[in-house]
């Protein structure tokens, strides 16, 4: 069985209900057509699976919800039948049956569904940069079916096959999908805007992965980013704009580490020291930022993610909304 799941349907639980599960990574609104969702989820480690029925519903994420819910993975969205637009925010286009689109979560989308049958595979920025690591520059690209017919053959099985799927073949299988998509991106042709995105996204890694080296550093600013990746300040401003501005990118960061150790149960530092040694210049600061973005502040996030996991339990223990374990797994693939 996998780690966790549950199933969610509007018959019981209508329309708030489903505002209520995407809460944490998306503004949903109904579209005025008649609206329906079954959705069936499972969740392996660093990779969750959902099955999902949906109509008469948008989904939403602007750049103030980017910035808010600081979610970090990919998204595979396969099309099996219906009606789907969606892309990059106020770039949607329709998919057919049988194309695949990819999503990073830190950069605005929209999706608007009608009687649409899918499958969609979260996947941490880990395992698939790994295998494509300039997935990002594909956010919102739909993948033809000419292209991905083996990637979306995948994604099917696995959901028809979830509730026999053990975690360790899990694993694998979430690496087989990076690689098919690493291929399949190959062959899709970027469009003109994509293109043009390249060196901007090249100057961005390069201040990043100087950002990523110096977290722990409580005096990293924009100041010190600038100098060491060769930028100005204002170009500097213009790459980190879509997500929510330098500073921003570095507390996002900094909580996402700091959310990982606290996870993580072999970690045994308190949360004082794991807050310091994460670069945050006091501990008040720290506890308000991780609240504002996980729902909680660090040690009670400590004790509810590893009682969550603890004994691999197999679905939600009582009192446990779907829409808490939906915000916690994909947090969890940070």
């Amino acid at each position: 069985m996998s780690n966790q799941f549950f199933t969610f349907s509007s018959e019981a639980d209508g329309f708030e209900g489903y505002q209520a599960l995407y809460a944490s990574g998306a503004d949903v609104t109904a579209t005025g057509a008649p609206f329906h969702a079954r959705v069936e989820a499972h969740r392996f480690g660093r990779m969750n699976v959902f099955e999902r029925a949906l109509s008469g519903v948008e989904h939403r994420r602007d750049k103030t919800r980017v910035r808010r819910d600081g979610f970090d993975h990919f998204t595979l969205q396969y099309l099996r039948g219906g009606t789907f637009h969606g892309g990059a925010l106020d770039a949607e286009r329709r998919l057919s049956p049988g194309d695949i689109i990819l999503f990073d979560l830190t950069r605005p989308q929209r999706t608007r569904l009608e009687s649409a049958r899918t499958v969609t595979v979260s996947l941490s920025r880990e395992l698939v940069e790994a295998a494509a690591p300039e997935a990002s520059r594909y956010h919102g690209q739909i993948l033809p079916e000419a292209a991905s017919g083996l990637l979306g053959d995948l994604m099917g099985s696995l959901a028809r096959r979830a509730g026999a799927t053990t975690p360790d073949n899990a694993a694998n299988i979430a690496r087989a999908l990076t690689e098919l998509l690493a291929g399949t991106l190959g062959q899709v042709r970027l469009d003109d805007e994509a293109s043009g995105s390249v060196i901007a996204d090249l100057r961005r890694r390069r201040a990043e992965a100087f950002i990523e080296a110096r977290l722990n550093d409580p005096s990293l600013g924009v100041s010190a980013v600038a100098r060491g990746a060769g930028l100005s300040r204002s170009a500097l401003y213009r790459l980190f704009e879509p997500m929510g501005g330098v500073a921003q990118h570095i507390l996002s960061r900094r909580l996402e580490r700091l959310s990982a150790a606290l996870r993580n149960p072999s970690e045994t530092r308190s949360v004082t020291t794991l807050t310091f040694d994460h670069g945050f210049a006091s501990e008040s600061h720290c506890s308000r930022a991780f609240r504002g973005t996980f729902g909680l502040p660090p040690g009670r996030y400590r004790a509810e993610m590893r009682h969550t996991w603890a004994g691999g339990r197999s679905e939600p223990r009582s009192g446990e909304s779907a829409a808490s374990l939906m915000s916690m797994w994909s947090r969890a693939l940070a």
